[in-house]
């Protein structure tokens, strides 16, 4: 009989942590990646062009358009990463270039290798063929996006062939869910109240739950232009606390000369007719009727490089600077912002000071005129009270009589005559409307309130 074969120790411990590694739960690797939902900060988008052939009948070569960088709050939304702020919203599964025309052919997207990527052609009867591909990876703290196009297309018998490759990268500044970093400060005194603590949680300030629409900002706030051209627009709407909000404005063009000769999309995107005239174009986005208008100076290719240089713009014929509206918070779909607010302040603080004054005038006014009737009537009562019956005092009424009444007197107690003196009321101002005499301390007439002119 054949004794069994035992096997060696070493055997053994390997066959049991075999069992053992084949015996424990696997989960999916997507469950033990961190979310990528939170706060990040993007780089400015660069766009690099590489020209093969491009004849004058192409129109303008293509130049750097780029958007500029800036915090950004990123969505994981099941495998798929929606973004906003820093130049406009955009998401994994799209392409970043918004050429009128281009759609999505072909996408995949894995969320354990955290890798996207996507695909965008013209329709094969279009005679512009673009092709895109816009791939994203990303790691932990880290999301890198890669663009690249290739365009081609027959303008009069010209070949018009280019190519683009477009970068970003996104750092992560605070994933959700985590408690924003402690500030470093000094121990705390014994005497600090306790209420002190209350001030550290910055949940106000966070953008895990923005609030309303209140500033809409577009970049840049002037462009130069030539005919033919097409330009993207960055537009930016954020809430009080200055969180990017995946609002999109509305786009329009402004009333002019030139608004025939251009279109624009709903990304706004601005495209120019070529046989678009010189002048200026406004473009307007909107939010809650709230609208911020940016000027477009229109020039011919001739002209483009000297108006470049006397501008104020960068070399890119931009602005450095965003135009901007307030949104008032709580009003969408109202008509009052704050700047309309401060506006009618101002304009009732204005009435208000100018009824006082009027009121003050009118009452000085007043006192003055009533003062000058109590003036008057006293001159005119004056001569009457001089004369009267006159016994032992008649010889003082007689002397005093001829001076005032300008007439002789008979002896013996007579009533004196007591016609107005013509030298008390020569001694006064008169209103040249309507004749009524005044004193001297009168401004104004009772009656029609015309300024009143002295008596020579």
């Amino acid at each position: 009989m054949r004794r069994p074969l035992l096997a060696s120790p070493a055997l053994l411990l390997a066959l049991l942590a075999s069992s053992l590694v084949a015996a424990t739960p696997r989960t999916g690797a997507a469950q033990d990646l961190p979310t990528l939902s939170g706060s990040w900060t993007a780089s400015a988008l660069t766009e690099q062009w590489a020209v093969t052939a491009w004849g004058e009948a192409c129109g303008p070569r293509p130049r750097p358009q780029g958007a500029p960088g800036g915090a950004v709050q990123i969505q994981q939304q099941g495998s798929e990463l929606s973004i906003s702020g820093a130049g406009r919203p955009w998401s994994t599964a799209e392409c970043w270039e918004q050429m009128p025309g281009l759609a999505r052919s072909k996408h995949s997207a894995s969320g354990n290798a955290r890798s996207w990527q996507t695909r965008c052609t013209t329709p094969a009867n279009d005679p512009r063929r673009a092709v895109v591909t816009t791939t994203t990876q990303a790691t932990d703290a880290s999301i890198q996006m890669v663009e690249t196009g290739q365009y081609q297309f027959i303008i009069q018998d010209t070949t018009c062939s280019a190519s683009v490759t477009r970068t970003r990268t996104y750092t992560l500044v605070r994933r959700a869910g985590e408690a924003p970093p402690a500030a470093s400060a000094p121990p705390p005194v014994a005497s600090a109240p306790p209420a002190a603590p209350e001030k550290k949680p910055a949940a106000s300030r966070t953008c895990d739950a923005p609030g309303e629409p209140a500033r809409l900002e577009v970049t840049p706030s002037r462009k130069l232009m030539r005919p033919g051209e097409r330009f993207q627009f960055r537009a930016l709407v954020m809430d009080a606390e200055g969180c990017a909000l995946p609002t999109r404005p509305a786009w329009s063009i402004a009333p002019g000369p030139l608004a025939s000769a251009a279109t624009v999309d709903a990304n706004g995107a601005l495209s120019l007719g070529a046989d678009a005239g010189e002048g200026k174009l406004g473009l307007v986005a909107s939010v809650a009727d709230k609208g911020v208008t940016v000027t477009i100076e229109v020039t011919s290719p001739d002209r483009y490089e000297a108006l470049l240089a006397t501008s104020g713009l960068n070399e890119a014929g931009e602005s450095d600077q965003a135009a901007f509206a307030m949104i008032a918070t709580g009003t969408i779909g109202g008509r009052t912002t704050a700047g309309e607010d401060l506006g009618r302040q101002r304009k009732n603080l204005f009435v208000a000071i100018v009824g006082g004054v009027a009121a003050c005038l009118g009452f000085a006014g007043l006192v003055l005129l009533r003062r000058g009737r109590r003036r008057a009537g006293s001159d005119l009562e004056g001569p009457a009270s001089t004369g009267g019956v006159s016994g032992e005092g008649g010889s003082a009424g007689a002397e005093e009589a001829p001076a005032s009444a300008g007439a002789p007197i008979a002896g013996g107690a007579t009533i004196a005559e007591a016609p107005v003196r013509p030298g008390a009321r020569a001694r006064g101002k008169i209103c040249p409307t309507c004749g009524e005499l005044y004193p001297g301390e009168a401004m104004f007439c009772g009656k029609d309130g015309t300024q009143l002119v002295l008596v020579n």
